[in-house]
Parts: C-alpha cells; structure tokens; sequence
C-alpha cells in the first residue's frame, strides 16, 4: 500500500504538467470508500454570525484537519457542515441598460484581468531567465478596482456592480443540538492501532481547545470505545470463566491438588496461545479472544483427561512415575484425535465465503491454536507437575491431606450412583430409550425450519438515526425548520442529538449522499428502553404532521454491522415492465404499493421516492423571430437564479468561485419579469421565449445487472411463507399491472449463509468421519459418534429459541464449536470400551466400566465449558452481544450432549456389537 501509495502521487504529479494551472491538485488518500469512520469529531462555537462560521470553517480545513491528518494513525479527515466562500457580483440592471450594455462585459472584464500565461525561458547572454506572465485576481478590491471600457467613458466594475465576499449557499447543513457545526469523520489508517489513534487525537484536541477559545471540540459516535469496552468485557469473561471452572473442579475431582495443576495449565496454554498467535500474525481481537473463550472448556478438558488417567492407575497401585508414564501414553493418541476431530470442524470455517469467512478465520485460528498449545502443556508439563504435586508412595491413601478428605465426604453430586442407575434403567429399557433419544430430532427439525434466520445477531443501541425524506420539493430553510421541529419533540427521550440536513460534503461517505430534502437525525438515549419510546413517539408525530414524508429509523453503524450490511429490507421487490424507460411511471407504481398495502395490512410500505422540477424549454420559433442569441439568453437566466460562475479568486490559501448573480426570485415570476436584449440591443421578454412545465417524477433512478428497476421495500417479512408470498405479490403486479418482478433481500442473503454454513458442518462431518475411521480402524464405529451431532443440534437449537434468538452466523458457529466437543468427550468413551471389550470383558460390562472411567472427564469438561460460556449471557457490549448466539448454542447442545455421550453412545456400542447380531468384537 505505501510503494502504491507514493506511485500513485508520482503519476498525478506528471499528469498535472499537461493541466491548466489553476487546477487543484487531487488529493490522494490511503482509505476505501467502505471505510468506517472510526469516530467523528463535532466542532463549534458559541458565535453564530455566518461570517465569523465561514472563518471557522477556514481555519477548520486549512489548519486542523491538515493537523489531524499528520498524525501517523489517520489516513483521512473527512468534513461536512463548512461554509465555503464566493464572490459575489450583483450588477445594477437599470445602469447596465442606461449605459446600453449587457451583463457579458462584466463577464469578458473578468475573463481578461484574470490570466496566467505561464512563463517563457530568455537568454540573456550566458545566463537564461524565466519570464512569468501573471494577471491573477486575488483579493476583493482587485476586482472592485477592474477598470471597463464603456463606450467613450472608463470606469471601474464597482461601479457598474456590488462586489462583495459572503458565504456561498448553502444545500445543506450539520446541526449539533440545533447549532452550525462541523462534523469530522476521521478514518484510521489500515495499520494503525485504535488506542493509540484515540490517545494521540484526543491530545491534539486539548491543545486546539486552549489555542481555540469560544471553539468547541467533542468525539461522537466513538467506535475505539465500543471495541474497547466490548474487549475488556470478553476479557472480564474469559477470567470468571476459567475460575468458576477452576473452583468446580475441587467437588468433582475430590482432590485438593489436582485442580491447582488445572489452574496452572490453563494460564500456561493461554501463555502459549498467545505466542501462536504473535507467530501467526494474529490480533487480540473479539473474535480471537471468542476463540480463546470457547478454548477454555477444551483446554481443561485434556488436562482433566491426562490427570484423571494417572490417578486410575495410581488407584490401581502404580508406582508415582510409573502411573505418570502410563496414564499419559494411554491417552497421547485419542486426545490427538480429539484436537485433529476439533480443528476438523474449524477448519472449513476458513473457506466461508465472503466477509465471514475472512473474520472468523481468527475464531477458528484462535481454536486451533488453543487445542495444540493445550495438547502439548497436557502431555508434556501435565505429568511432570502430578509427579512434583503428589507424594511417592505405593499406597496413596496414606497421602491424602485433610482437604482431599473432606472433598471426598462431601462428593455433592453423587454423580456415580446416579450415572448407575440412570444405566441400568436405560439398559433394561433399550429399545424406547433409543426410540426417544432419535425422536428428539424431530423438534431439531422443526426448530431449523421454522425458527427467523437473519446473517448476523442484532445489537442493543442506546442511539438511533432517523432517515427522513420529505417528498416534497422543499428549500433547506424549510428543512431546517422542520428538523428542529422533529429534534424538539425528540427532547423528551433523548440526552443529545445531531442532524445532516440537506446535501453534505463528505467525500468518502457515500451513505450520506443525501438531496436538499432529505435530513438525517441521531439521537444518542440513556437506554436501549429509551430508543424504543423515542422511535414510537416520532413514528405518531411524522405520521400525524407530515403523512407524505417517507421515513425510517437505522441503527448507527458499527464495524461489524458495516461490514455485514445488516440493514438490507427482509423483502425488497424489483419491479420493471416493458415500456421504453423500463419500469412504470410513478402514478402507476403509488398504485402498486396501495394495492400490496391491502394485499399485506400489518406490513408498513412507503411508495418510490418522488420529486417535482420545472422543466424549461425554448420557444425555437420565438428566439428566430426575435433574434435572440442562445448564449445571451442562457447568461441572463444563469445570473438570475445565481449559477453564473465566471471564475475564480486565488487568494492564495484557497480558490474562491465569482459568480454573477440578481437578487434571486421565484420560477414563477423569472418568467413574467426579467427580459434580455436581443442582437439588436432590444429587450425581448423571456416569457415570449420560454414556457415552463411542471413535472413529478422518480427521486432517484435503480438500476443493476437486470436493468433499471423501481424497489418496494418490505421491511418486516410478510405474513405466511415467503413461496406463497413472493407467488401472491408476482401474480398481483402482472395481473394488474402487467410489470414483472424480482426479489432480493435479507430474506435470501440470510438463507444463502446459512446454506453456506450447513454445508461447512456437513463437509466437518466427512472429515471427522475419515479421522475417526482411521483412529478406530473401522468404518461403523464413527457413525455412532457421528449420529450425536444432530441429536446435540436439537439441544442447541432449543436453548436458542428459548432465548428469543435467531439462527445466524454466530449460532451456526456455536453449532459447528459445540459437535466438536461433544465428540471430543464420545471419541474417548468409544476408545475405553474397545479397549476393554478387546481384552475379554461382557459387552455390557465393558460398555458400563467404560463410562465409569469416562464419567467425571464427560461431566467435569460439559460443566466446565458451560460455566465458561455462562458470563457471556450476562456481559453486555458489542463483543457479548456478538457472541451471546454462540455461548446458547453450545450449552444448549452440551447440555444434552451430556446425556447423549452417558446414555445414547453406549446403547448405539451395543446394537452394533449385541451377541446376536453375530459382529466380531472390535480388534485392535
């Protein structure tokens, strides 16, 4: 970017050579034109003369901006709100026609007092000079001082003209608590951190504020705030996590010291993680440190498997070093099955299309970097620490501390006894346990079809904008009167509010490309509580006061709702016909949306953006008769509506436009008044050579790969299903109205990602389906583990809609975390039961020993990541709310996972290996 960056300026400044002079020079910037402004910056003062806000705004863009743009951090200063100066030339009509010329020769004196001939290179001996021919204008009193030939008389342009410097019109304005103000969008460079960006900006801003008097600053709609606060929160998270695992572990393990190994392996694979991470390139973000929070449950879930291994056979009567090497080697291959099944199901996350491939390729980093660093502290320092932990000794009991004798009389939760009879209940029931265990996919099913599915989780604001469209060709005092209007009801709900009223002058933010009409207000509320009454209360007043004005709410863009565009219509249709221009004329399309009001009543549609302009045509006939120059005509009516731009003023530090002008009158009377003198020197009427036409039409055209097209936005999905709905509406518009139609929408965008993500799981399927063949050495032993899944998606997809949530980017995620660890739990359940049915034991009582050594691992890793999962259901903040989908997802699916890994996996082992189905015992 830098090399392309001093390219780029190299080639604008060899193009330059060839262009005029006063051309200014375009300026080149290292941003998109996607780019989030990272905050914006409000500045004003208590002064509200125009003349002394135009010097604001002068020293706005010639000093501050330029000072803020040094910083290393900032690749733009963007600037809406300025006023910007013009020269004004108003001539005296009645002197003009005394004297028998027109407005022309002001216009030829301007044009011959303001020339740059460049400069031409003399030899003079054995020297060369350059000459430079220079006649610029550059202050008032040099135009005022223009000397003019009228007939036999000279005289000077002041006194042919008022020549004055004011401010120039403006289309537009920024209101800050209903005062002129500037709005800064500053836009970060690709590279540069956000806290040192907010820390070094903020200074500067001190120091305009004591060089500044009566000048004030404020940062608005503050983006480093959002993702620092949402980063402090996951990190607040991800400790309590970890230490209610921690603290859990003591009542399940029993054991006073155990957990302590947990407690130092956790911060140790953290440590780990994050030198991957600074190996790898990666940031702490909020999603890699997501990823680090779901690592947790299966960073202790190794540990606890390592440890719980070289106590079984210390139990047994191992020797201390005896029973550290043989724990560990009996577990090295399933637990590297485990990471390899885990980074299965993360790894095609990377290959999601689009954005959401390219952000949660962290998340799934994150994960994987996680298990390796947690595999390798679980095989390597996991024994190690258990041999400096635990005495030596043949007989353990003879060992146990006080602590570890008390934990053990507590054993709160009984879980063996329980697991024993919940067995062999199960057990003697077989056939209407497994009957139930696959009836509970029904309600998965149910659930995934019918639940809303939108492309990403939606974000709790305590601030709102307010689109408004007036529909109506109205003038921007107009507009500003009725903001304030809007802004003065709004008081009651809100704590501060801005409003982008009319046309604004950002040069990168293009979702601001607003008309003269149109305004755009946000209200920052105390609460999220607040938005929703401000939003009703509006809602009633536009209705009531202004029933013509379209108008919607948005929520402000944050950088994760910038990148998603999460604000698409949930239905938008594309309507065009045959006609010549492509789509239906407006009168006809207001008539589609009344008949699709009646079609949808609980549905808010607005008909198409409209607006009126006159239309000036000639009179060609008229202007031959006459012998009226097209040219002359053309200059009186430029001067009459102040568009006659004959130039412009180098001041030095800026160009200003001059520009010819009248007082400026209305359409209506332009006509009836003003005349032009014909080649003859006669004044003609302008109403003999003109007549106007008053035309309403499309405010803005659409247009795509199909051709032009008029939207009708359905905001809110209408009622029923989206086939019959889009059949009903595509009959409606061609039977009545003979147009055609198409559909977009979040509708479709939301189904396609969720399609995307359906097939990543069921790609992460097939891996794990070949890893775990490979580890069992069988083609029918990973179909049990595999049949889990969906059962486990039941679970999650419950808890989910429990909840109020949606199935989006996020839960589908939590989905694909969540199967890889409850196969995680299964992949060694499996593996114990074929180890002892390989040495000689019954079916039944090889399935039973085996989840009794595998019972406190599955439990303690299900509550553990549960436990670690559960802050986030209560944090607040975008980085909480953004992952809160994901956290419901995998411990609903935990939860019954839990159950599917004690009860489900052993009754699926036994059908496949029961006596009478006369299969051999697994071999090893």
């Amino acid at each position: 970017m830098n090399y392309a960056f001093i390219d780029v300026n190299e080639k604008t400044d060899e193009a330059l050579r060839s262009q005029p002079a006063d051309l200014e020079r375009p300026a080149i910037i290292k941003a998109s034109a996607s780019d989030l402004p990272v905050f914006y910056i409000n500045i004003w003062m208590d002064d509200q003369n125009p003349v002394n806000f135009m010097a604001l705004s002068d020293l706005t863009r010639s000093v501050l901006i330029k000072r803020l743009e040094q910083l290393p951090e900032i690749a733009m200063v963007d600037v809406t709100g300025h006023l910007e100066p013009e020269l004004y030339i108003q001539p005296n009509d009645n002197l003009l026609r005394s004297l028998g010329v027109t407005h022309g020769i002001i216009e030829k004196a301007l044009e011959q007092n303001n020339l740059s001939m460049g400069s031409i290179s003399v030899a003079d001996g054995q020297y060369r000079f350059n000459i430079r021919f220079s006649n610029h204008l550059r202050t008032v009193e040099d135009v005022r001082n223009i000397r003019l030939r009228v007939g036999d008389r000279m005289m000077k342009l002041e006194d042919l003209a008022e020549v004055q410097l004011r401010p120039k019109k403006q289309e537009g304005v920024f209101l800050h608590n209903g005062m002129p103000a500037l709005s800064l969008a500053v836009i970060k460079q690709a590279d540069a951190r956000m806290d040192e960006l907010k820390e070094k900006t903020e200074s500067l801003l001190a120091h305009f504020k004591t060089n500044y008097e009566g000048v004030h600053f404020e940062i608005v709609r503050d983006q480093t705030a959002i993702l620092d606060y949402s980063i402090r929160n996951l990190q607040t998270n991800l400790i309590f996590g970890g230490l209610l695992a921690f603290i859990i572990l003591f009542f399940f393990l029993r054991d006073a010291r155990s957990p302590w190994l947990i407690g130092i392996s956790v911060p140790v694979s953290l440590v780990v993680s994050l030198l991957f991470f600074h190996l790898t390139g990666l940031s702490i973000n909020i999603i890699s440190l997501s990823g680090l929070i779901l690592g947790i449950g299966m960073i202790i879930d190794n540990s606890i498997i390592v440890i719980d291994n070289i106590t079984h056979y210390r139990e047994k009567g191992d020797r201390l070093a005896t029973a550290c090497i043989r724990g560990t080697n009996e577990v090295i291959r399933p637990l590297i099955s485990s990471v390899l099944t885990t980074c299965a199901v993360f790894v095609p996350l990377v290959f999601i299309s689009g954005m959401a491939g390219a952000l949660f390729y962290d998340q799934a980093m994150a994960v994987g970097i996680g298990l390796v660093a947690s595999l390798l502290v679980s095989i390597t320092l996991i024994p190690v620490l258990y041999h400096l932990f635990h005495p030596s000794g043949p007989q353990l009991d003879n060992h146990k501390g006080k602590v570890t004798r008390m934990l053990e009389r507590i054993n709160l939760f009984k879980t063996e006894d329980l697991y024993e009879r919940g067995f062999d209940r199960v057990f003697r029931h077989r056939r209407w346990y497994m009957a139930l265990f696959l009836g509970l996919l029904l309600p998965g099913l149910f659930l995934g079809w019918y639940m809303k599915k939108e492309q990403f989780p939606t974000f709790t604001h305590d601030d709102v904008f307010l689109e408004l469209d007036w529909n109506a060709g109205i003038h921007i005092e107009e507009n500003i009167r009725r903001v304030n209007l809007v802004k003065q009801v709004a008081a009651d709900f809100s704590e501060f509010s801005n409003s982008y009223t009319g046309s604004q002058n950002f040069v990168l933010h293009k979702d601001m490309d607003q008309s003269v009409s149109e305004a755009s207000l946000y209200f920052k509320c105390a609460t999220p509580a607040g938005v929703t009454g401000l939003k009703e209360h509006l809602s009633d007043y536009l209705t009531e006061h202004w029933p013509e004005a379209l108008w919607s709410f948005s929520w402000p863009e944050t950088v994760f709702e910038k990148l998603f565009n999460n604000e698409e219509a949930e239905l938008v249709l594309h309507v065009s016909d045959q006609s010549p221009e492509g789509i239906p004329n407006l009168s006809d399309a207001t008539a589609m949306v009344e008949a699709l009001k009646q079609s949808f009543p609980n549905t808010d549609l607005f008909p198409p953006a409209s607006e009126n302009y006159v239309e000036i045509r000639l009179r060609t006939e008229m202007m031959t008769l006459y012998d009226v120059d097209y040219q002359s005509l053309l200059n009186r009516l430029r001067s009459s509506l102040n568009a006659w731009h004959v130039g412009v003023l180098h001041t030095g530090s800026q160009y200003v436009p001059m520009v010819i002008g009248n007082t400026p009158i209305p359409v209506n009377r332009l006509l009836d008044e003003i005349k032009v003198m014909n080649r003859a020197q006669v004044e003609i009427p302008v109403s003999a050579l003109l007549y106007k036409v008053d035309i309403k039409d499309y405010k803005v055209l659409h247009g795509g790969s199909g051709g032009v097209f008029v939207p009708i936005y359905f905001e809110q999905k209408p009622e029923g299903a989206m086939s019959e709905v889009m059949n009903k509406i595509s009959h409606l518009l061609f039977t009545e109205f003979n147009t055609d139609v198409s559909f977009s929408g979040s509708w479709f965008t939301s189904r396609k990602m969720v399609t995307d993500l359906a097939i990543i799981l069921l790609i992460s399927l097939v891996l794990l389906y070949f890893i775990l063949a490979a580890q069992f050495e069988s083609l029918r032993q990973p179909i049990i583990l595999l049949l889990e899944v969906p059962l486990d998606v039941s679970g999650a997809l419950f808890l989910l809609w429990l909840f109020g949530g949606s199935i989006n980017v996020m839960a589908m995620i939590g989905i694909v975390v969540m199967s890889g660890i409850v196969v995680n739990d299964s992949i060694l359940k499996v593996d114990t039961i074929n180890r002892l049915y390989r040495s000689g034991m019954p079916l039944v009582a090889a399935i039973k020993e085996g989840g009794h050594r595998r019972l406190k691992p599955i439990i303690m890793t299900s509550v553990t990541t549960i436990l670690a999962l559960l802050p986030v259901l209560w944090g607040t903040g975008m980085g909480s709310e953004l992952q809160r989908p994901l956290a419901l997802t995998v411990i609903g699916g935990m939860v019954l996972g839990t159950f599917v890994s004690l009860y489900f996996i052993p009754l699926c082992y036994y059908f496949l290996y029961r006596p009478s189905s006369k299969r051999k015992r697994p071999v090893s």
